[in-house]
């Protein structure tokens, strides 16, 4: 028990240096051990990286089998951006999973060490329990109390443009408005937007020093993202959906803190609910949606927006083609708007934020 105990903080400690780096996703540490000595470890160094699992057994190989494999965090069992630790694990010969909990997450929940059991492997839990929920104590809540929840968020002029024409967009709202929404993203576990708003703002997407920074969600169905653009520099993790027809990924996107997603660009469009339900098996629930009037107007057909961030400011634009806060196909009468409540109106200097809930 004292070994278990001594390899498992081992575990433990590694996980910990994930903090700050792999919120929404828990942090996890992982120690292979043959013959009572240390052969390989491994950790989930942020969002969307390496398993700690997948990684400590590629650093051992062939090693690995017939080891004592120690986690804090019971193994995922569902298909991501890399297949499940669980059969990983399995494949790979370990003789003995050594874990402190199981993982409140509906997918595993057990069932890892229910399917570990069922192929010879010896699982023991419960070592360094408290310590390990302790860890995870952020990730534990998020995932048995936050419930999801969508924002969208817009700027515009007095005649309801968020940009010209020509796409100009900078900027409408003030200093003190944009400082505001800085803060505001740290609430939030992502924030989306789509191809547009990147290619023509090239926006950093971040919460500018002000806490920490949201996952970013890109909706880039034809990977137009140019090579040099900060969303594919700056080291946020980022995850950047596009159609599943492409099958030759430019090699500058391939990075660890970018996670690709293919998805049927087609049935997305016609149901957003598409990108919304991936989002949430991905744990991330609460999310700051800063698209334009296409990606806007679907994100409200779903009937799943919780609440609306309008900036208004003194500014006239006009022009027939400028774009506006939401578009899409719009409603046919005035009784059949969507039609909010709970109203709230404060002051940004000579901005004016209206935030009102479905």
């Amino acid at each position: 028990m004292e070994d278990y105990k001594k390899f498992m903080q081992a575990a433990l400690n590694l996980a910990s240096k994930g903090r700050g780096y792999v919120y929404p996703n828990p942090m996890v540490g992982c120690v292979l051990v043959k013959n009572g000595k240390v052969i390989a470890e491994g950790y989930h160094k942020f969002f969307g990286a390496e398993h700690a699992e997948a990684q400590a057994i590629r650093i051992a190989g062939d090693k690995s089998k017939d080891c004592v494999l120690y986690v804090n965090l019971e193994p995922c069992n569902k298909w991501g951006k890399r297949p499940p630790c669980v059969d990983l694990i399995i494949k790979s010969k370990i003789k003995k999973v050594v874990c402190s909990m199981s993982d409140p997450n509906s997918h595993a929940d057990g069932k890892s060490f229910k399917k570990l059991t069922e192929n010879g492997i010896e699982v023991i839990t419960g070592i360094l329990e408290k310590e390990a929920v302790k860890l995870n104590k952020e990730y534990i809540n998020h995932i048995k109390k936050v419930k999801p929840y969508i924002t969208v968020k817009s700027a515009v002029s007095l005649d309801g443009k968020i940009a010209t024409s020509k796409g100009d967009s900078k900027w409408i709202t003030n200093n003190k408005s944009r400082d505001f929404v800085h803060k505001t993203r740290t609430e939030y576990d992502a924030i989306l937007v789509g191809t547009n708003t990147v290619l023509k703002d090239n926006p950093l997407l971040s919460s500018h020093n002000k806490g920490k920074n949201p996952v970013r969600i890109i909706l880039d169905e034809k990977l137009a993202t140019p090579s040099d653009y900060k969303i594919i520099n700056s080291k946020i993790p980022t995850i950047i959906f596009y159609d599943e027809n492409i099958k030759d990924i430019p090699v500058y996107f391939l990075k660890d803190f970018v996670k690709l997603m293919p998805v049927d660009f087609k049935s997305a469009k016609q149901d957003f609910n598409v990108i919304i339900d991936k989002l949430h098996n991905m744990s991330l629930k609460r999310i700051f949606v800063e698209g334009g009037g296409e990606i806007n107007a679907s994100v409200l057909k779903t009937g799943k927006v919780n609440e609306i961030m309008l900036f208004t400011a003194p500014l006239i634009v006009g022009g027939r083609n400028a774009k506006t806060f939401v578009e899409g196909d719009g409603c046919d009468y005035i009784k059949d708007s969507l039609k909010l409540k709970d109203i709230t109106i404060k002051r940004f200097g000579n901005d004016i934020l209206l935030r009102g809930k479905f």
